[in-house]
């Protein structure tokens, strides 16, 4: 790593005199092209990611990878690969400091060289007179990609002695809704932080809130006989009636349809019915499986690792008021599959619990029925088999811990922000989408208005490349 100013001269020196003794008889081109070409990390064992870095020439003569290398990469013993148009020297300049006992270093091809801060590079062309000069900016992620960060946003979203809650996303907005058997309540918010509270009509006050949901840009909710409920803005609501049969619980959207369980007027059966508009409703003719959940379950439409769209309805009470704890899966609604026949992984989850997709997993938020913690599980299978996060990377705060409860809304949020000007994403819309909320819960006497929100450090990056970066 020696290198001095004579060296440089010498070198070029000795060029010059090999070239001048090459006689009248004999050509020697030369060129006034010294631009930069290439740039690579040759990779060894103890550094495997270093090859994968693609750099890139910018403004202002700047070299870059614009894809960073995966957390904790160590750059500061990198073998180069540098390629210009024609070198017939090229030397790096280091920052003052730097570890090096010179401020300077010939490339070699040899030498390692600390790539922690960026590095200048001078390059003579071949006419040993032009040169130009670049600077080497190494990217490495500065966190753990696959760290989830949550934290509380609020204590006490209010007071109400609620008996059911539920929180929804509608036209890029949250919906906080709750009602204590008496008044119907609502407070809204644009990103998850700061929420106002709104007034609420036509939206019924002794009615279990649990299974409302949006489909088509409209909230619907049932459970309340043959009525159907329904708002476009989340404030006003209008009431359908269905009098073929009385709907039990609004379940899911599949495949382009809103679908209920519903009990037939004639015998008494349990069945699915679906919907293309939330007004027109029709009855499919086989009934439920059995220990198929009515009412206080959890539910999430995904698309599987093949891109289909599939459905996951898990615990709940039966027809007959049983406690569940099955996890049916289905690709069309109404073949149905249940995965703890084969799997227990899921163990037993208390009424009211909360299921999302997230980052091609699926997250499930309760309680366990026997021991009254916090039950928080997640499945890589798409609901076949279930695990304990990894706590390390994915702990929910301690404060969320410390207060069991069930019924409480897990949603992700995606607020759009746009550059009306240049008519492009925001930065911020970036940071703020790909959110997970909890909102509420209760466990026996205890109501929580309390909201966390988290997200995986992943999908805050403006480029993602997943394959240099294990799921866990």
């Amino acid at each position: 790593m020696k290198f001095n100013q004579f060296r440089l001269i010498f070198f070029l020196s000795t060029v010059i005199l090999l070239s001048s003794c090459l006689g009248t008889t004999t050509t020697t081109v030369v060129s006034t092209d010294a631009s930069f070409v290439s740039l690579t990390f040759a990779t060894n064992d103890s550094i495997p990611y270093l090859s994968t870095a693609v750099f890139t020439l910018g403004n202002n003569n700047s070299v870059t990878n614009v894809d960073s290398l995966p957390y904790k990469t160590r750059v500061d013993s990198v073998y180069p690969t540098f390629k210009f148009v024609t070198s017939a020297a090229a030397v790096l300049y280091f920052p003052s400091g730097y570890k090096y006992r010179k401020d300077s270093a010939l490339i070699t091809g040899t030498d390692t060289i600390d790539f922690r801060q960026t590095i200048r590079v001078r390059n003579w062309a071949t006419d040993l007179k032009t040169h130009l000069e670049y600077y080497i900016t190494t990217n490495v992620h500065k966190v753990d990609p696959e760290k989830y960060n949550w934290t509380k946003v609020s204590d006490n979203l209010n007071s109400i002695n609620a008996t059911s809650q539920k929180t929804v996303v509608l036209n890029n907005e949250m919906f906080y809704y709750s009602n204590d058997g008496t008044n119907a309540y609502v407070y809204t918010s644009i990103n998850g932080t700061n929420w106002n509270q709104a007034t609420v009509t036509g939206l019924p006050v002794n009615t279990p809130l649990t299974d409302m949901m949006q489909f088509n840009g409209k909230l619907y909710l049932t459970r309340d006989g043959y009525n159907i409920y329904s708002s476009s803005d989340g404030l006003t609501w209008t009431k359908n009636i269905a009098s073929a049969f009385t709907f039990k619980s609004l379940l899911y959207i599949l495949n382009g349809q809103l679908w209920a369980v519903v009990q037939s007027a004639n015998d008494g059966s349990y069945h699915f019915s679906n919907s293309s508009d939330g007004v027109i409703w029709s009855m499919t003719t086989g009934t439920i499986p059995d220990n198929f959940p009515v009412s206080d379950f959890a539910s999430v439409t995904y698309n599987s690792a093949t891109g289909q769209p599939k459905v996951l309805v898990l615990g709940g009470y039966s027809s007959t008021g049983n406690t569940l704890k099955n996890n049916w899966s289905s690709e069309d609604g109404v073949y149905w599959v249940d995965f703890s026949t084969e799997n227990h992984t899921l163990d037993t989850l208390a009424i009211g619990a909360s299921v999302i997709a997230y980052d091609n997993k699926l997250f499930v938020f309760g309680m366990r029925n026997d021991n009254g913690y916090n039950h928080y599980k997640v499945s890589l299978d798409e609901g076949l088999s279930w695990q304990i996060p990894d706590t390390l990377r994915n702990k929910l705060p301690s404060d969320y811990l410390a207060k069991p409860r069930s019924y409480q809304s897990a949603v992700v949020f995606n607020p759009k922000t746009y550059d009306k000007v240049n008519s492009s994403v925001l930065q911020s819309e970036i940071l703020n989408s790909n959110r997970i909320f909890i909102v509420g819960g209760k466990y026996g006497l205890n109501n929580y208005s309390d909201i966390y929100t988290g997200k995986l450090n992943r999908l805050n990056f403006l480029r993602q490349v997943p394959t240099l970066y294990v799921n866990k």
